[in-house]
């Protein structure tokens, strides 16, 4: 009733606003006093509710890795994996651009090493994208990639310790082959017609026998050897070459062995020329240096620093005297610098 009454008054009021002004005026000014008042209430909800869903947004990923640890887990390999192997696949399509127009000769380090990487790398995760994008795959094909990263994952998804344990996994691999190629390097000493080079050369055999290391010097000396018979690529016998394409973890199936060796040295002589360039050893990262080290025949595991860039510059010494006619000394120089190397020796036999 009363309600009735005052929407009576009010109507009123507007009906003959001329004759009442005043108190039109304070009427118009108290309802649109009233709009704001409701209008403000209105706002202050809308943004206590919008505040509450924003941080709610915020702590979500806080709220799932409480509930669900394991799964968070799997999410942020996955996640962060996937936007760096992005941001490498980006750079290795720039530096293919790069070498089409400049050639190898003005790519550095960083470059000539995804260059090579970044080839293996996605022919080994190809198969689980072509697999992932058919309905319904990705519930299997993901889970098994997170148990068996090191078969069906790139680097880009493993963890810091993953990393260095497939790392000397591969490089043991790799040094199960030292032992048969420095007895086929061993089996040629007899076949050297150079008398005075074949005493010089069996200096070295005995030396890596007797479990040291040749001088670098006396290795540059015998460098002849490595440009003809018997230790050039043309000269070596089929068990030879096939320990050889071993070390450096290239498949004896493939076409073309020797050509496969050739390119292979000819990559390591540039990436070396580019460390040089770039102001050597010491300008590396740490794993960068044990990357190098690695893929030049030396496991890095438990060297120090300064022994890693030691081992390194003893490398460059040798790399800077091959030319193509003998790259075969660089490609066996893994057996004349770490045949005998503690951490190759540690890795192999524990």
């Amino acid at each position: 009733m009363k309600m009735y009454r005052l929407m009576h008054h009010q109507r009123y009021v507007f009906q003959n606003k001329k004759l009442l002004p005043l108190t039109y005026t304070c009427m118009r000014f108290q309802i649109q006093e009233g709009k704001k008042i409701e209008k403000h209430r209105i706002s202050n909800i809308k943004n206590y509710w919008f505040d509450k869903y924003i941080n709610y947004i915020k702590n979500y990923e806080q709220v799932l890795e409480k509930n669900f640890p394991k799964t968070m887990h799997v999410y942020r390999i996955f996640s962060i994996g996937t936007k760096d192997f992005i941001q490498d696949v980006k750079k290795f399509l720039l530096v293919m651009k790069k070498q089409n127009i400049d050639g190898d000769s003005n790519l550095i380090a960083d470059e000539l090493r995804l260059n090579y990487t970044m080839r293996k790398d996605l022919i080994k995760i190809f198969p689980v994208l072509l697999i992932s994008a058919i309905p319904f795959t990705n519930y299997i094909i993901f889970p098994l990639a997170y148990y068996f990263p090191r078969y069906l994952l790139t680097s880009h998804y493993w963890t810091l310790q993953q990393k260095l344990d497939f790392m000397l996994l591969d490089h043991k691999k790799r040094l199960k082959h030292n032992r048969p190629l420095f007895r086929c390097m061993q089996a040629e000493l007899n076949n050297i017609k150079n008398e005075t080079l074949k005493l010089k050369w069996s200096g070295i055999i005995a030396c890596l026998g007797s479990g040291t290391h040749p001088n670098v010097k006396d290795i540059i000396a015998c460098s002849e050897l490595f440009a003809g018979p018997p230790y050039s690529l043309n000269s070596l016998n089929r068990k030879h070459t096939k320990e050889l394409l071993g070390i450096y973890n290239i498949s004896t199936w493939t076409l073309f062995k020797r050509k496969k060796l050739t390119e292979r040295a000819m990559l390591i002589k540039r990436m070396d020329q580019a460390i040089q360039k770039e102001g050597g050893p010491t300008t590396m990262s740490n794993d960068a240096i044990r990357w190098a080290l690695s893929f030049r025949g030396v496991s890095p595991a438990t060297m120090s620093l300064e022994s890693m860039r030691n081992w390194l510059d003893q490398w460059f010494i040798i790399s800077n005297t091959v030319d193509e006619n003998t790259v075969s000394l660089l490609l066996h120089s893994p057996i004349l610098l770490a045949y005998n190397h503690p951490t190759n020796w540690i890795l192999l036999y524990t």
